[in-house]
């Protein structure tokens, strides 16, 4: 298939220090870090190589968290939006995560009505237009909320089936006002603290910058951990991630674009990569590969890539229900995406081919 990567990023040489608030909030009650390590046979080294391979991490997520927990449970009404929820559709499982990143950088003072009431219908429209996929001329960012009728009406109207993350975006515009501003003042105070503690992961920090600044890394990383192309030009900003160190974030917004690149994603990647002839992968791989839906997804995205809304009525099924299948075989790397056309945003989707090569070899390995 003929290249078609078009991706211009501004790597900044600091995190984004209010995304890894909340993302260090969110990582309080995940511990991503004991799940990696526990699994450290997928990427083929010892339990003993990767808690080496984390002792920055989790002396800086210490050292924060003892701080920054008390300033937090000063605001128990911002609790559900950092504790995280298995939605049934495709969403960051942390709302804090997401809204944070439609954040502007001003002053408290600022934070008038109008500006939150902006900030909120952007980040609501924009959520109820990827569970849906409706990017035929983007008409549900141009829909306005004027109350808690009109949203409910948008509600009742948008077919995707999770109760909870109805009731959360009900929950969060009609406090927009005063959990805005409350996440504001609480994000702001902790700001300080990751700055102060900063100098325990600085080494990661610059030693993955040094990594990405090498022309080309950038993409090869995509390739091999999510396989994100792009149809045309993209520019973003791109932020080092700390908290969520061993994932790829994208928030494609209308006025600007934004990465997040967690620290050990390079390291991870490349360990992975090395160990692709995995016992305990290729099992994860068939798993995932059994269920008769995905087989579908994947004999469908064999004849041409195609965006979830034309995926999901070429095989009759609600876009909730194939996007769920489709995270699943992201997680596995059979699927790639392929972002962009007239308007930067519509995600097309199609069939890692390399990754089936790569499980058919490593099947043929066994008679070897």
């Amino acid at each position: 298939m003929e290249r078609r990567d078009k991706m211009n990023y501004n790597l900044h040489e600091t995190p984004n220090w209010f995304y890894e608030v909340a993302a260090c909030i969110s990582e309080y009650y995940l511990k991503s870090e004991d799940k990696v390590i526990k699994n450290h046979n997928e990427f083929g080294i010892t339990e003993e190589e990767m808690e080496r391979m984390f002792q920055k991490y989790k002396a800086y997520k210490e050292a924060v968290l003892n701080e920054i927990l008390p300033i937090y449970n000063e605001y128990p009404a911002l609790e559900w939006l950092f504790k995280p929820v298995e939605y049934s559709v495709d969403i960051d499982i942390t709302i804090a995560r997401t809204l944070i990143c439609y954040w502007e950088n001003k002053p408290k003072e600022d934070l008038k009505d109008d500006y939150i009431d902006d900030l909120i219908t952007k980040f609501i429209l924009r959520t109820i237009s990827e569970i849906i996929d409706d990017f035929d001329g983007m008409h549900m960012m141009h829909i306005k909320i004027d109350n808690i009728t009109d949203l409910l009406s948008i509600l009742e109207s948008c077919k995707f089936d999770d109760d909870i993350l109805k009731m959360h975006l009900i929950r969060l515009y009609h406090t927009r006002y005063e959990t805005i501003r409350n996440m504001w003042d609480m994000v702001h105070r902790c700001v300080p603290v990751l700055k102060k503690h900063f100098y325990i992961i600085k080494d990661d920090v610059d030693l993955v910058l040094e990594v990405l600044s090498e022309e080309g890394k950038i993409q090869r990383i995509l390739d091999l951990s999510v396989g994100v192309k792009f149809k045309t030009n993209l520019s973003c900003d791109m932020y080092p991630a700390i908290y969520t160190f061993n994932s790829l974030k994208w928030d494609l917004q209308d006025e600007k674009n934004y990465s997040y690149i967690g620290i050990y994603v390079v390291k991870l990647v490349e360990l992975k990569e090395k160990n692709k002839f995995n016992e305990d992968k290729l099992l994860s791989d068939l798993k995932t590969l059994a269920d008769p839906t995905r087989l579908k997804i994947i004999r469908v995205l064999l004849e041409k890539e195609m965006y979830l809304k034309e995926l999901s009525e070429r095989l009759n099924l609600t876009p909730a229900t194939v996007s769920h299948h489709i995270n699943t075989m992201l997680k596995s790397d059979l699927i790639f995406i392929t972002i962009g056309d007239e308007d930067n945003r519509r995600v097309y989707y199609e069939v890692n081919r390399n990754k089936l090569k790569s499980i058919a070899d490593s099947i043929n390995r066994l008679s070897a």
